[in-house]
């Protein structure tokens, strides 16, 4: 189970946000001030630690944060009038804020994404993994945007860390936006600012995560879910290295270095319609593609022994199950399955009965299903065009078909059209 420190000092606030946490599989312990905060921090391990800015007394959200074990992340939680704190700790090494009010979908996504968050490498010594790090390197010792294409798990924000960790931008900010997570009538506002007035409850001016970013690094993930409204706006940002807060008209200087990520294919997007190619050749000046789980096998014992490390041993001939796998979570996956089996582990032993790996047959066989019925859907569409054509008449549509029409009755057996 994840553990999480929730400070917050409204009882009604931490009650529910406490429910929300256990019931998204986190295991909570509570503070509702800074001074007990502190003693927890000090008497237990966490996981990730969620934070108010403001807390009773002269003492604050910075203090936890400053109290906090490197490599733990934190996450505050702000009013609209404590925006420059909150800028302020997130100078100061806080993972991510989210403003109140908000939405708690909201809130579990961007702490789901705190999982792998500062302090973690990624791990692994096969030759394609170690190619794609010597190019990452090669990215951070230049000043190019840079796109980071993978499938979902494979690892892709750890990558865009390290590449901030040792470019030349490593004592400033890293403000991680996540695209697909906050919705789309707030993320103008999230990565541009607000200038006071702008839209109801804007009851302070209010800087943009770029702003945030300003001398450091902001990272777009799931760029292919940006609105095309934004993507447009963003491209403006790339070309002029200017913006404006939403109902602003001051120009604003961007002076943060841009790394994207997606799982999507984004000039497949773009030839439908969906993404500007213009954008993804400006976010695309430096190109790195991690590679899935199944392509590196070789890194799974690697990567065993990492996750598990005092949690628990596999059983000789465990290995061999997860070497067959083809993991289509990639490392998030072979992550949650190994720890998943050092809970139900007896005496630290995991047996390969208690890895709840993916069944590949079943998953083929439910692929081929979804097949099936696609085809079906369009075959009776088919028969449905050539009935409204001949009026409804059968045997006209059958020979229009080009089937007989004891076929076209079999066809719709078990449809609306018999």
């Amino acid at each position: 189970m994840r553990r999480i420190l929730l400070v917050e000092d409204k009882r009604g606030m931490r009650t529910m946000l406490r429910t929300a946490l256990e019931e998204d599989g986190w295991e909570v312990t509570e503070a509702e001030n800074t001074a007990k905060a502190v003693r927890e921090l000090a008497s237990a391990s966490f996981d990730t630690v969620l934070t108010d800015v403001c807390l009773p007394g002269e003492r604050d959200g910075l203090v936890v944060l400053s109290k906090t074990p490197p490599g733990t992340p934190v996450m505050l939680m702000t009013a609209y009038g404590t925006i420059d704190m909150a800028v302020e700790a997130m100078k100061a090494g806080a993972r991510d804020f989210i403003t109140k009010p908000f939405e708690l979908a909201d809130l579990l996504s961007r702490l789901s994404g705190l999982d792998t968050g500062s302090g973690h490498e990624i791990i692994g010594r096969d030759p394609c993994l170690l190619a794609v790090l010597k190019r990452a390197d090669s990215a951070a010792a230049c000043d190019l945007n840079v796109l980071v294409t993978g499938e979902s798990g494979t690892g892709k924000e750890l990558l865009v860390e390290r590449i901030h960790r040792i470019s030349r931008r490593c004592a400033g900010p890293f403000i991680p936006v996540n695209c697909a997570a906050i919705p789309r009538d707030l993320l103008e506002s999230e990565l541009f600012g607000a200038e006071k007035g702008a839209y109801t409850g804007a009851f302070e001016s209010r800087a943009g995560r770029f702003e945030m970013a300003a001398g450091g690094t902001i990272f777009l993930d799931e760029i292919g879910d940006l609105d095309l409204t934004l993507q447009g706006k963003l491209l403006r940002v790339l070309e002029g290295s200017t913006f404006t807060r939403v109902g602003g008209t001051r120009q604003i200087r961007s002076e943060a270095r841009v790394l994207a990520a997606s799982n999507r294919d984004l000039l497949s997007l773009s030839r439908d319609g969906c993404f500007r190619e213009d954008l993804y050749y400006r976010l695309s000046e430096f190109t790195i593609h991690i590679p899935p789980l199944r392509d590196r096998r070789d890194d799974i014992p690697l990567l065993t022994t990492h996750f598990l490390a005092g949690r628990g041993k596999l059983a000789p001939d465990t290995m061999e199950t997860l070497m067959k796998c083809s993991w289509p979570g990639n490392v998030r996956q072979l992550r949650n399955i190994l720890l998943r089996a050092a809970v139900l582990a007896e005496g630290n032993l995991i047996t390969r009965e208690m890895l709840e790996v993916p069944d590949d047959a079943a998953r083929e066989r439910t692929m081929l299903s979804e097949s099936a019925r696609v085809s079906r859907e369009q075959e009776l569409k088919m028969i449905h065009d050539a009935l409204l054509r001949c009026d409804g008449n059968r045997a006209r549509a059958a020979r229009l078909l080009g089937i007989s029409y004891r076929t076209l009755l079999n066809r719709l057996k078990g449809s609306d059209q018999v």
